[in-house]
């Protein structure tokens, strides 16, 4: 060791190159391993988290309140706990804000085992539901954020959904059980904060965790739960159908994703991507190391005639690779310590922020080391063992070891440092595309006259009436308001971050046949004239279509074509179940998006807001839209406003209708920034390789050019000469990543927006970017080939 750090003060040159490379593609992938592990490897703060488990039965992934009363009764676990997030609107010194809460059973911090930090928890009794409890617990980020972490919170009221609640405690920082997102504040189960809660559908349904029993294994917890299941499917046959089916006892660690192929299939793509620009560093550093071993041929010729073992000069060159991969490690290191507080401050599109909380940990010292060994191996062992071939007595007599001859080991790190750039620079090109061509897609309706306002009321009054008379009055208001043209309002935004979708079945069928996947919505009249979406057949919904008339439904063509292939949807009926009547379709409407861009073609089926104001049981905004003869940002502080006169007690976010439908380009936006961020840091590293490699070629056929240029060659020759070479490495390596992209993007395509996995522009993009780029790393050793001086290359003969 102390040899190799000796020889390598020598050339600090090949030291910082080789520094920068690795210290850049450890660091970020240190970086991407530690939020791997807190997003997909997630472990709430949990006592005993060893024998916790999530359950779900064989219907859904969550149960109802009273299904969960059930279970916890039933003994088969030691104790059970369950939680639902709650939209709630809190009152406290000014305007109200919508925040989010997460309703828990009585004994959810009993089951947790996490001391309060400030005041206490509540305790089972005082929660129960039937006791309807006002009392809360405040997360600790949102203490802090909201109040400034004001102790003197402690025993005071606040207003939550229109009801006084007292604030009786202040958690402490802990990985919250709905993963990286905290809770404002955690509430008990009751009519209060969840009006359906006598309800055993699953509208009001839980995630449910579990502690199993000392002794009890997995399985057996399975086995004894599905036979609780198949009793509450026969006790309640109509409600819990096919709850009794095998349902799932799920591992704490991954949170909502543990147990599914995300889980192992996400991270493994971006390990993979990353990894790309870890190998393209490893590659430069071998290549620089392959150089330098063959200016030391004579030094290994000696050592070996003098009766050095070749494993000891291949462990004295590996020692050289292992001290620039451990300096390489801790560059990446303290780049990684810089990357994490940024990282960790992530938020999504919107602004709700994300508490990764990503900080060095024990497994993130080890895949550190695992990269160190890694990369010794990948940057050493082949320089090592190539200088340990050869014949000593021709390099004794002026030869070589065969090094500067036989480059073709070289030309394959080239060749895979290409493969990676390429790769990269697809991926990362399509989805820019894609972004681009999203972007510009006609949704189906208008994005650029709109302003959106999400309107929160609290669950009870909006399970009453679903937020009906509230957007009534909201319409009739806003459309006084100069520069509005028309305003409706729904159920659910196109675009948005929320979808509702189920199956139909058509009047005259089978009685079990269901037709295609459908969103739907609930609107009210004059909706599509606001949005701008065309009708084409039929009728509006219009003030006469009320609860107690006969139930109708406006569908897209889309709709029309799966349901009614050949025929006319108007005057067909259809149903979701057999427990509600059908609705007959009075007009037909254009496609538009709805669920995400690019789907025009799933169907979407409109019922009216004025007979039917939910699509679901699951609390919503009412989402108020309105159209305008001018700039819609003109009007958002005027509508805000509106909304307040309106009522005051609600919560609205109000925003222009491109921003409101932004966030699936949002995360696309974010992608693809990630992949051109690794694709330049590949296309650099291959640059740098390129350039090295075809400058160690230029330095081994000093000779020969020589040779050639006395015999007549000219510098135009031997410059075109040098640059085919270069380009011949950049080529083969474009098709063999280009091959390689084309499957991955194959996989990917429903991603793409419609944008075709072999697009041209993107391969013939990629292709003229790795020309140039090939072509400016090859020119400098080129020019120097063709500038050789025949008589000096001469007399190195």
């Amino acid at each position: 060791m102390r040899h190799a750090i000796r020889s390598l003060r020598r050339s600090p040159g090949l030291v910082i190159v080789s520094v920068l490379s690795l210290g850049l593609g450890l660091g970020v992938n240190l970086t991407l391993f530690t939020a791997i592990g807190a997003v997909f490897l997630f472990e709430p703060t949990v006592a005993e988290s060893d024998r916790v488990v999530a359950i779900q039965p064989g219907n859904s992934n969550q149960f109802s309140y009273l299904n969960y009363r059930d279970v916890l009764d039933s003994g088969v676990f030691e104790s059970v706990t369950g939680h639902r997030r709650a939209q709630l609107i809190l009152r406290a010194d000014g305007a109200p804000e919508r925040i989010d809460g997460l309703a828990v059973t009585p004994n959810f911090f009993q089951f947790l085992g996490v001391p309060a930090a400030l005041g206490r928890h509540f305790s089972a009794a005082e929660a129960a539901p039937e006791r309807q409890p006002r009392i809360a617990v405040l997360s600790h980020p949102f203490w802090q954020r909201r109040f400034g972490g004001d102790a003197a919170i402690v025993g005071r009221e606040v207003t939550l959904n229109g009801e006084s609640f007292a604030i009786v405690g202040v958690l402490p920082p802990i990985r919250p059980v709905t993963m990286f997102q905290d809770p404002d504040l955690y509430v008990p189960i009751s009519r209060l904060v969840l009006p359906t809660v006598d309800s055993r559908s699953n509208g009001n349904a839980l995630a449910v965790l579990a502690r199993l029993r000392p002794g009890t294994s997995r399985d057996q917890a399975f086995a004894a739960m599905t036979a609780v299941n198949r009793q509450l499917e026969s006790a309640y046959p109509v409600i819990n159908r096919d709850m009794g089916q095998p349902g799932r006892i799920l591992p704490l660690r991954g949170g909502e994703l543990a147990g599914s192929l995300e889980q192992v299939l996400l991270p493994a793509v971006l390990l993979t991507l990353f990894g790309l620009v870890l190998l393209s560093a490893c590659a430069n550093v071998a290549g620089l190391l392959l150089a330098r071993a063959a200016g030391r041929q004579r030094e290994i010729a000696v050592r070996l005639a003098l009766g050095a073992r070749r494993a000891q000069v291949v462990r004295l060159l590996l020692a050289e690779s292992f001290v620039l991969a451990m300096l390489g490690t801790l560059a990446g290191g303290v780049l990684a310590l810089w990357l994490m507080p940024a990282l960790s401050a992530f938020s999504l599109p919107g602004g709700e922020q994300l508490n990764l909380a990503l900080e060095p940990s024990m497994g993130m010292a080890l895949y550190a080391f695992g990269l160190l060994v890694a990369t010794t191996l990948l940057c050493g062992i082949a320089p090592a063992m190539r200088s340990g071939r050869g014949s000593i007595t021709a390099v004794m007599h002026g030869g070589s070891l065969g090094i500067s001859g036989r480059l073709w080991l070289r030309h394959a790190f080239v060749v895979g440092q290409v493969v990676s750039c390429v790769i990269l620079l697809v991926l990362s090109s399509l989805l820019l595309r894609s972004l681009v061509r999203a972007s510009a897609m006609n949704p189906g309706f208008d994005m650029e006259r709109g302003v959106v306002a999400s309107v929160w009321v609290d669950g009870a009054r909006y399970l009453a009436d679903g937020g009906l008379p509230l957007g009534e009055r909201l319409v009739e208001r806003v459309e006084r308001i100069a520069g509005v043209e028309s305003a409706s309002f729904a159920n659910i935004l196109p675009l948005g971050t929320d979808v509702s979708a189920t199956r139909l079945h058509v009047d005259g069928a089978s009685p079990n046949t269901f037709g295609a996947r459908t969103y739907v919505n609930s609107v009210a009249p004059r909706y599509f004239a606001t949005l701008g979406i065309p009708l084409l057949r039929g009728r509006d919904f219009d003030a006469g279509d009320r609860r107690g008339g006969p139930p109708v439904a406006i569908v897209t063509e889309a709709f029309e074509r799966a349901y009614f292939p050949g025929q006319a949807a108007l005057g067909q009926r259809v149903r979701q179940s057999d427990r509600e009547p059908y609705f007959e379709i009075v007009g037909v409407v254009g496609d538009h998006m709805h669920g995400s861009y690019g789907d025009l073609s799933t169907p979407v089926f409109y019922t009216s807001y004025t007979q039917q104001p939910r699509v679901s049981s699951q609390v919503r905004p009412v989402i108020l839209s309105v159209r305008t003869t001018g700039s819609p940002a003109a009007l958002v502080r005027e509508v805000r406003e509106a909304v307040a006169a309106v009522d005051a007690t609600v919560s609205a976010d109000v925003r222009t209708l491109r921003e409101a439908t932004g966030f699936e380009l949002a995360i696309r936006r974010f992608g693809t920034r990630m992949l051109a961020t690794a694709g330049a840091l590949g296309l650099l590293l291959a640059m740098i390789g390129l350039y090295g490699t075809m400058a160690f070629v230029v330095a081994t056929r000093t000779p020969e050019i020589g040779m050639r240029m006395a015999i007549g060659a000219t510098g135009a020759t031997i410059l075109r000469d040098v640059l085919a070479q270069g380009l011949k490495l950049v080529g083969i390596g474009f098709a063999v990543g280009a091959a390689i992209s084309l499957a991955v993007a194959r996989v990917a395509v429903s991603i793409l927006a419609g944008l075709s996995p072999a697009d041209p522009v993107t391969f013939v993009g990629t292709a003229a970017i790795l020309v140039a780029v090939g072509l400016a790393a090859c020119y400098i050793p080129a020019r120097r080939a063709s500038a050789v001086d025949p008589m000096v290359a001469l007399r190195r003969l």
